[in-house]
């Protein structure tokens, strides 16, 4: 760091520099001048140079304040921009989450230059960027807003929230960030140092990482829109789908995560600035030593709506065809969720139908989630709720986005009232009804595929209100 701001420092000396050598200059050539002109009978062609001259010192000296000035749209944006929120596909996450998932140290550091830094995953990126828009590898572009101290970017779908700071670095003890450091402030003695990263153990595994475009890009949908339990997905996982081995980028272990790391790219065989690159870590050394897990993934060259336009329908059918599949031969068991009104005692019982494994109950938020683990990371749910009267299910339709209504569903024998939305976050689907004085009801859901034939279709046709 000591490094760069010292390049950037010399820079503006040089400037000041080129500036100053330039009005000596300027200063020995009027000297000489002045003693021609005693030589000289033409007095009239002196003054002439003599205006030229001051004309120039003024145009280097106007050219010299507007390069130190630098673009006034780029100086009210540029700042130190430290990431606080995360959301994707609907799922909004809180800075405390971010630093369990090794994200909390992500920042953006947009000089008034139009260069800047965006540390992302533990890997330091070299930027450029304009008004509202950054550049990262040279072919990546994402847009972003800025309101007061906060800055939203838009990076093909997944939404950071950053505020401003003082511009400090953020505090970092990984192995890499440790070894950075002393490499950047160590003199360069023409010896090649270590570059700072763990060298790999020797068992870890990779390959070239190419596959084809089309591969790239159905990959990075169908981790970002399809793949309902990612950060629970393993390397093994990740090679099954594009159909061979990642190319291994670099390996360490993260102290502030006290975890491994293993980063991997799969690149287009079409362009190799188009890939998909993966942060996995070891999450269970103990329980299950060696199984990396996605941590994180971004992806170069190409955005995340073309690659959407292009494959997330197809992605969707084929993935909702496999649900179909396995909701027909799956063995199901029947539980009871108990609902009533906030701060009621005094409500109902909605009885349903669940698979025996891949699904779990989550009592606290009255939900059955699409998922083992109650409380995983991005997995779909259904959820229900009760109130006293249906219209105060519509307390917050005002905030509500993209709001429609749809087709009414028999759900438990009742007829209920349909509609989809954007709320805190999630895509909705609401089917409203009320049952009898005093119990209305919802059933909400989110990230769960329920046409027909799917495990959703088949819960919600199991339900019975008690």
């Amino acid at each position: 760091m000591k490094k760069r701001l010292l390049v950037l420092l010399l820079s503006f000396c040089m400037l000041f520099a080129f500036a100053g050598c330039g009005a000596e200059e300027d200063e020995d050539n009027g000297r000489e001048r002045k003693r021609d002109s005693s030589q000289s009978a033409d007095a009239d062609e002196d003054d002439d140079e003599d205006a030229d001259a001051k004309e120039e010192d003024a145009e280097k000296e106007e050219d010299a304040d507007e390069a130190e000035q630098g673009d006034p749209a780029l100086a009210s944006q540029a700042g130190y921009y430290t990431l606080y929120e995360y959301e994707a596909n609907g799922i909004k996450v809180d800075h405390d989450m971010l630093v369990m998932s090794g994200m909390g140290d992500t920042y953006l550091d947009l000089k008034a230059d139009g260069t800047g830094k965006f540390r992302l995953f533990e890997s330091e990126l070299d930027i450029t960027w304009e008004e509202n828009k950054i550049t990262v590898y040279g072919t990546s572009n994402y847009d972003f807003e800025i309101n007061g101290d906060t800055l939203v970017m838009d990076m093909q779908g997944v939404y950071y929230t950053m505020k401003k700071g003082d511009g400090s670095a953020p505090a970092d003890t990984s192995v890499a960030s440790i070894d950075e450091k002393d490499e950047e402030d160590t003199p360069d003695t023409g010896d090649k140092k270590d570059e700072g990263t763990v060298k790999p153990a020797g068992d870890a595994p990779g390959g070239d990482g190419i596959v084809s475009e089309e591969m790239v890009q159905k990959g990075y949908v169908w981790m970002n829109k399809i793949n309902k339990d990612i950060f629970n997905a393993t390397y093994e996982d990740l090679v099954a789908y594009f159909g061979t081995e990642g190319a291994f980028d670099k390996e360490e272990f993260s102290e502030h995560m006290n975890q491994n790391r293993r980063y991997y790219k799969w690149i287009s065989s079409e362009n190799e600035n188009h890939f998909v690159y993966v942060n996995l870590g070891e999450k269970d050394p103990e329980g299950a030593p060696g199984v990396y897990k996605v941590t994180g993934f971004n992806s170069s060259g190409f955005t995340s709506s073309d690659a959407e336009a292009k494959y997330l329908d197809e992605l969707q059918k084929e993935a909702s065809e496999a649900d179909k599949a396995a909701a027909g031969s799956a063995k199901m068991k029947d539980v009871e969720i108990s609902i009533a009104p906030f701060g009621k005692d005094e409500g109902i019982k909605v009885k349903v139908s669940m698979p025996e494994s891949g699904w779990s109950i989550n009592d606290k938020k009255s939900e059955l989630v699409d998922n083992d683990d109650p409380e995983a990371f991005g997995a779909g749910f259904i959820k229900f709720k009760m109130e006293e009267n249906i219209e105060k299910f519509d307390t917050y339709k005002d905030s509500f986005e993209n709001y429609k209504e749809i087709d009414e569903r028999e759900i438990g024998g009742v007829k209920m009232k349909g509609r989809t939305y954007k709320n805190i976050g999630y895509e909705w689907t609401e089917y409203i009804a009320q049952l009898s004085d005093g119990k209305a009801v919802s059933v909400g859901i989110v990230r769960v595929d329920i046409s027909e034939g799917t495990m959703g279709d088949r819960i919600l046709n199991s339900i019975s209100f008690k």
